[in-house]
């Protein structure tokens, strides 16, 4: 548990509270309906198509280290995210800041690569290359019908927690919480399995979603759970089932996937779930329960242990 509470993965959000709340009462209309918590904000139309919008940033020490990777996985983020959100990325902007010129080639042939495995086109960007600092920040924007759009926050009670995956995969070699099934693939096979989130949500199964991120499992569903101002219980030995072989199950719970989401399901949903997913080659991994108790617990065996308590305050990530 204390492994759980300390991973940076994790611990780095508990500052979003703060920041989500006042930027919602001091900015220029920041209660939007779906922006601040959501992995994409949605920008209404005149029609029934709204546009997703998205950021994300990669940590300097991994645009120093594996600065390819790094652009690669500014592309990965974003799209992550569109999809989570049951839309289709249609462009993506960067921002670029570095001051080796041979980092700065590296970033850009990493987002020329990811651009390319999913299909986004590369529209905008600004670039510093005689800067002090080095990262990569990356938007996109993607389109998803009004009646198919997901939200992080619809959670309901008595839904099912499931985890979907690739888990045709490796760990990652430039960030080892990782869970990468993205390397060495087709364009057309990470295109097969991004879309079934957009079956997903086009058969209105889903009562919530959310992309693994670098928080794990455990970290993204706290933050689903209090963003739907649910609860919930994981059960550990559901995690450990459909663990991939090689990887611990200490890693497996902090690990970002990246083609990976976590979602709730009404249990009437499930055979739908499952059927849609085998089509597309995910695994469908059912893992905990939404309750109304805000709390998340975690179970093993017989034993529960609490390790959110939404009641007693904002955690995470705050409706």
């Amino acid at each position: 548990m204390a492994r759980l509470l300390d991973f940076d993965g994790i611990s780095r959000k508990y500052v979003l509270p703060s920041i989500i709340r006042r930027l919602r009462l001091e900015s220029f209309h920041g209660d939007h309906a779906h922006g601040l918590g959501e992995d994409s904000a949605a920008i209404g139309t005149e029609s029934n198509e709204v546009i997703l919008l998205t950021t994300d940033a990669i940590v300097e020490e991994l645009c120093l280290e594996h600065p390819q990777a790094a652009g690669f996985n500014a592309v990965l983020a974003n799209v992550m995210d569109i999809y989570a959100a049951g839309g289709v990325p249609t462009s993506f902007a960067v921002a670029l800041s570095y001051s080796d010129k041979d980092i700065g080639e590296h970033l850009l042939q990493g987002l020329i690569d990811g651009s390319h495995a999913f299909q986004v086109p590369i529209v905008r960007g600004h670039t510093n290359p005689i800067a002090t600092s080095t990262f990569v920040v990356g938007s996109a924007t993607g389109t998803v019908q009004r009646t198919n759009m997901l939200t992080a926050g619809g959670a309901q009670t008595g839904d099912l927690l499931v985890l979907l995956f690739d888990k045709t995969g490796q760990r990652g070699s430039s960030y080892n919480l990782g869970w990468d099934s993205v390397t060495g693939r087709e364009s057309t096979t990470l295109m097969e399995r991004l879309s079934v989130m957009n079956d997903l949500a086009a058969n209105q199964l889903l009562s919530a979603a959310k992309d693994v991120s670098v928080a794990g499992i455990i970290g993204t569903a706290g933050m689903l759970l209090e963003y739907s101002e649910k609860g919930g219980i994981i059960s550990l030995d559901a995690v450990d089932k459909d663990r991939p072989d090689d990887v611990p199950m200490r890693d497996w719970l902090r690990m970002f996937i990246s083609l990976g989401f976590l979602v709730s399901t009404a249990k009437a949903h499930l055979g739908q779930v499952h059927e849609i997913a085998k089509a597309h080659g995910v695994t469908v991994s059912e893992i905990g329960e939404v309750n109304d108790t805000k709390e998340l617990k975690l179970r093993l065996g017989s034993e529960e242990k609490m390790i959110f308590d939404y009641s007693q305050g904002p955690i995470l990530t705050p409706r």
